[in-house]
């Protein structure tokens, strides 16, 4: 299946995630793509990923921008969408702000691969929240920190694609 991967990635987290799925995938059938890039017709492919990270419970603008240029060619293929996050209670809340109730019923699949907190590749303001998050974490049960890529998830998003 000729699958396209189109993702954003502002600490690496998600472009490993998108690699892991295309390992998944069948990495001869599928073609990685960054947002920023120059990105080929949707026509082109039996099936497209979008892949993005969320901060703050958004995802990346220039993914949210492509989704809604090109939503009628996506609804024409099969499409599965996925986030990376390290906030495991706010994964639903992200899904449902970031992508229409159209996106949600049409897509083949729609999960969450985890994330991770690379410190070293955050800026100054980014380690700040980082850490105030994980402080947060420690108290309050509404936060729980989950700084790990979920190869289940990756593995059973593949699969449905295949199915489908």
């Amino acid at each position: 299946m000729k699958t396209l991967i189109i993702y954003s990635s502002k600490t690496g987290i998600t472009k490993k995630c998108a690699a892991l799925l295309a390992a998944n995938i069948g990495a001869d059938s599928c073609d990685l793509f960054e947002i920023s890039g120059n990105i080929p017709e949707i026509s082109d492919y039996e099936c497209v990923v979008v892949g993005s990270y969320v901060r703050m419970g958004v995802i990346d603008k220039k993914i949210s921008a492509y989704l809604q240029k090109h939503k009628d060619e996506l609804f024409e293929t099969k499409f599965g969408l996925f986030i990376c996050s390290c906030l495991a209670d706010k994964v639903d809340e992200a899904i449902t702000k970031n992508f229409s109730e159209e996106f949600l019923n049409r897509a083949a699949i729609i999960d969450w691969f985890g994330g991770e907190l690379p410190k070293e590749k955050l800026k100054a303001v980014d380690k700040l929240i980082v850490n105030s998050i994980i402080k947060i974490a420690k108290t309050d049960p509404t936060f729980t920190v989950y700084e790990k890529i979920i190869p289940e998830s990756i593995t059973n998003f593949s699969n449905v694609l295949k199915e489908n």
